[in-house]
């Protein structure tokens, strides 16, 4: 009686120091996981085209061009302070940040114009 009380006793020390060394080492996994989910993917170059019917921009960034999508949520700053679309023109330069879609293009929650090329 006393031996298998001894290694029952035994047993779940032994399962209460595996879980123990285990859960922080989880809990970093997890938070590492969620801090890459939360970070935006972006892109910068130069405004080549607006096209306000499909709520797009293309940007060039030497001989690349990509695609911007924007829409009522996307937030702008101009100088940085808060801006509106009007503020996005060609020739100037931005950094778009938000998310890729399916099609490769960055559905943007945040556009910075900035000044010039």
């Amino acid at each position: 009686m006393r031996r298998s009380f001894s290694l029952l006793f035994g047993l779940f020390l032994g399962v209460a120091l595996v879980l123990s060394l285990g859960a922080p080492a989880y809990a970093k996994e997890k938070k590492a996981k969620a801090a890459a989910a939360a970070k935006e993917d972006r892109l910068s170059g130069v405004v080549h085209m607006i096209n306000k019917d499909t709520s797009t921009i293309t940007i060039r960034r030497g001989n690349v061009q990509r695609q911007v999508v924007y829409g009522p949520d996307t937030k702008y700053t101009y100088r940085n302070a808060a801006s509106t679309m009007d503020e996005v023109k060609e020739g100037r330069r931005v950094i778009c940040l938000g998310k890729f879609n399916e099609k490769t293009q960055l559905v943007a929650t945040r556009i910075d114009v900035r000044e010039g090329k």
